[in-house]
């Protein structure tokens, strides 16, 4: 059974553990990027993923103006990030070949990722917060580490203080709803060692990362002490935690009906270290992924630019 509901400018469609966001104008495919676009690239949403964790509204000070340039920054980085990846079967190699850029850096081969890839973080923390209203214990973009950075790592972290759940969200921006599952699907056959690690360098590391209080008041006692995910699992007496999957995907031929029943059937699914592993998988249907990073890019230039002039300005 398919159940909708109506989510500001959404349709919110939900079969199983499958979500499909349809924003409005989706029959037209100009009304509705630009319309997107200005839905993600609005100033409450942009300060949400900036100060999540000290939640703060719009007024035109030269204060908040910084916070909203220095944000836009995180989508205009001159340098592409070059990501990792491991051994990989021939049909996640040819996904990688149709969604990025194969680049040779003193002959190892590294995939160029493009930053339609940040958007797709940011996206997937919006609709943690506002929707599913489950709270950020880092935003992603603060987690600036020198390790070799994998094209399948961890793309959020959050935190349900009522359940005393841990989510751990995956995060892919595709041309195809079937080339991001593809994709989140090899993402999973590494994801104890990608929890693992961000365990160790983020969550068990609260004097170089500004976590959350409330991850703090939950599990600081632990974290000081256990040295693996696995002993802090053990010492917390963490039972279940929960894995968000996001994909912002074209539209193609499919239909709604069509992205929630390949999301249902074609995601994979297993207990991560034998906890009760609960799924929350969330498509954003974008109708044309070159297109709609367009006109992203075009805005965020114009806004930067705009919030630049206004801080010299006031």
């Amino acid at each position: 059974m398919i159940l909708s509901e109506a989510f500001g400018p959404f349709t919110v469609y939900k079969s199983d553990a499958a979500n499909s966001f349809l924003y409005a104008h989706f029959d037209n495919a100009a009304l509705f990027m630009d319309g997107l676009a200005d839905y993600l690239l609005s100033e409450e949403n942009l300060l949400n993923y900036a100060n999540t964790l000290t939640p703060i509204s719009f007024v035109p000070t030269p204060a908040i103006y910084k916070k909203l340039y220095s944000t836009m920054g995180t989508f205009l980085n001159s340098e592409l990030e070059l990501l990792t990846f491991d051994e990989v079967s021939d049909v996640v190699r040819n996904t990688l070949g149709q969604e990025f850029r194969f680049l040779d850096v003193n002959g190892k081969t590294l995939v160029q990722k493009d930053k339609i890839g940040k958007i797709g973080e940011y996206a997937l923390h919006l609709l943690l917060t506002s929707y599913f209203k489950v709270h950020c214990i880092i935003p992603k973009f603060r987690c600036t580490t020198d390790r070799n950075m994998s094209v399948f790592g961890i793309d959020a972290l959050f935190f349900d203080p009522g359940e005393r759940t841990i989510y751990f969200g995956e995060s892919k921006v595709c041309n195809s709803i079937d080339n991001a599952i593809t994709l989140i699907n090899h993402s999973f056959t590494e994801y104890e060692e990608q929890i693992s690690e961000e365990y160790k360098l983020v969550l068990a590391n609260d004097d170089v990362f500004n976590l959350s209080q409330e991850f703090r008041n939950a599990f600081q006692q632990y974290t000081e002490v256990c040295i693996s995910f696995e002993d802090f699992v053990k010492g917390a007496s963490i039972k279940h935690i929960c894995v968000p999957a996001f994909l912002g995907h074209g539209s193609g031929n499919n239909t709604v009906d069509m992205f929630l029943d390949k999301m249902n059937k074609k995601l994979n699914r297993k207990d991560f270290f034998g906890l009760d592993t609960r799924y929350i998988f969330i498509s954003l249907p974008i109708i044309d992924k070159a297109q709609m990073m367009d006109v992203i890019m075009k805005k965020v230039v114009k806004k930067s630019n705009e919030y630049r002039n206004a801080i010299s300005t006031i």
